[in-house]
């Protein structure tokens, strides 16, 4: 089983588990008289809990080999309880978020007397507060039970949101959007760290797809059309009610997070103790391990200074350019239309749709070709003929240009097949994986500062730029992902001379704890291969 195993991470394939035993370790998963408390500290979270469970008189019972009915109940459970908090999350902080730009079309610009570029600046704000706090929410994603940690930030951005009702002017509007892109900060990155510690690798498709869902368009269009139905008396103004309610469903998700959302699998009060031991032991195929709570600075030099860091960064920059385009200014594109309020709000609608039903099918072709890299460039190339279409065609053939738009709108799925299929697959060791997912994400906020600048005011309602800024990104993007793919495939071929080696110089020995749960970097561990 261990060699037909290597044989498939040769190769460079997902390791899939078998029907029995979800994943069967070359050495012991632990020698416990060698594990002491200051070997602890290098080793991943998984192996104390190992430890403890040894440790017990009924250990041989917890600690046997499941059946294929144990293991898809523990999944079952996973999916019934961390998989809607999470997404519900991040749903609402996409909510939040996007329905700035819906609020612009009942009102806020006016009422705030918003004037050339300040509801741009307004759109993009958001990001500096994200880039400002995604290393410092990381690392406490990291230190404290990120279950915690989630609630916390679901909580304050849901009170943020609320806070906007009583924007003023520019000023006040741009200083409360700062302060919620502290907290959601954590989101991406936070949700980075979370999904490798309860889905296998070849579990995680769908599942990443629904958890970074752009179902926050859909909420938008239908709460725009909701509000439609509200007559103002003076009072509280259609955009207001619509922060109003957004707020108030954010923070009463954020409290329930805290009582019901934990840290990791064997912190999970819903599950039985042997219950936790196969949620967490059939995740060592990832090779990427769950946590380590101690800061290794070896490792976070190691994520400085590895070429594919900062390639995620100029990917995630690249793609992201429509995202943060495209979302603020949306409904502003389409409000040159001539359509009615009403109408508008709906098509706020298809938008979503879209973009999940994209990234839904690219991740399942995905993981059923085995090469996601081939996917997340064919999609990109998908985005890129929507963007030439929408920049030669006139603004007035409305029909085009919905068209258009639609099909620019499936950009989130070159990021969800390149973020979810690669990058999470290919950074193991904790403290790499936070300085990693912090770098990338800078990538991620940058792309959405570029993409609403390059929407000038004074180019309404054509916005050549903003097309030329998209077109140039997609075509990076693609040339960046070429490299990567080189890249990971060179050191693939390296990665086989490392195991051989490791092998034949740990012959005979007997480890303390099975390489899987060291918490070593991808380059240190001999056993990893990266997904391309």
């Amino acid at each position: 089983m261990a060699s037909e195993l290597r044989e498939d991470r040769e190769k460079g394939d997902i390791v899939s588990a078998p029907a029995v035993v979800s994943y069967v370790p070359d050495e012991p998963i632990v020698n416990v008289k060698a594990l002491n408390e200051e070997a602890d500290r290098k080793y991943d979270t998984a192996a104390a809990f190992f430890v403890d469970l040894a440790s017990r008189p009924d250990a041989n019972d917890l600690m046997a080999p499941w059946t294929e009915a144990e293991e898809k109940a523990v999944r079952r459970k996973l999916d019934l309880t961390v998989l809607p908090m999470v997404t519900l999350s991040l749903f609402l902080g996409g909510t939040d978020k996007v329905i700035l730009g819906t609020a612009a079309t009942y009102g806020l610009r006016s009422d705030l007397h918003l004037v050339g570029q300040q509801y741009s600046w307004a759109s993009s704000i958001i990001f500096f507060g994200s880039m400002l706090t995604v290393f410092p929410q990381t690392w406490l994603c990291q230190k404290f039970p990120t279950g915690k940690i989630f609630a916390f930030n679901v909580f304050f951005f849901g009170v943020m949101t609320f806070a906007t009702i009583g924007a003023k002017n520019a000023g006040s509007l741009q200083a409360i959007r700062f302060i919620l892109g502290m907290f959601e900060g954590m989101n991406t990155s936070g949700a980075g760290l979370v999904i490798p510690m309860w889905w296998r690798k070849e579990e995680q498709g769908w599942r990443t797809v629904l958890i970074f869902n752009t179902f926050s368009s859909i909420a938008n269009g239908f709460l725009s059309y909701c509000v439609q139905f509200y007559i103002p008396s003076g009072g509280l103004q259609r955009w207001q009610l619509l922060y109003l309610v957004t707020g108030c469903v954010s923070i009463t998700v954020g409290i329930i997070d805290i009582f019901c959302l934990p840290a990791n699998p064997t912190k999970a009060w819903w599950l039985t103790d042997r219950q936790k031991y196969i949620a967490t032991q059939r995740l060592a195929g990832n090779q990427t391990g769950i946590v380590n709570t101690h800061t290794k600075w070896s490792q976070v030099k190691e994520a400085v200074t590895d070429v594919r860091t900062w390639l995620y960064f100029l990917i995630s920059l690249t793609l992201n350019i429509p995202n943060g385009g495209l979302g603020g200014f949306y409904s502003i594109i389409i409000s040159g239309f001539d359509f009615s309020i009403k109408q508008l709000a709906l098509m706020n609608i298809p938008t979503g749709v879209i973009s999940y039903a994209a990234a839904l099918f690219w991740v399942t072709v995905a993981k059923y070709t085995r090469r996601p890299l081939l996917c997340a460039m064919a999609s990109i190339l998908v985005c890129l003929i929507g963007v030439i279409v929408l920049k030669v065609i006139p603004h007035s053939n409305i029909g085009g240009s919905l068209a258009a738009l639609y099909i620019i709108y499936m950009y989130w799925a070159p990021y969800m097949v390149f973020s979810q299929l690669i990058m999470y697959s290919n950074v193991a060791g904790t403290s790499k994986r936070v300085g990693v997912l912090g770098i990338s994400y800078w990538g991620y906020c940058v792309g959405n500062l570029v993409g609403p600048q390059s929407f000038r005011s004074s180019q309404a309602p054509n916005y050549p730029t903003a097309y030329t800024v998209m077109l140039v990104g997609y075509c990076c993007s693609l040339a960046l992902l070429s490299l990567y793919g080189y890249i990971c495939w060179r050191d693939n071929k390296k990665k086989v001379i490392q195991e051989a080696q490791w092998r034949e110089s740990t012959q005979g020995q007997t480890a303390d704890v099975a390489e899987e749960w060291k918490d070593l970097t991808d380059k240190e561990n001999p056993k990893f291969r990266y997904t391309y």
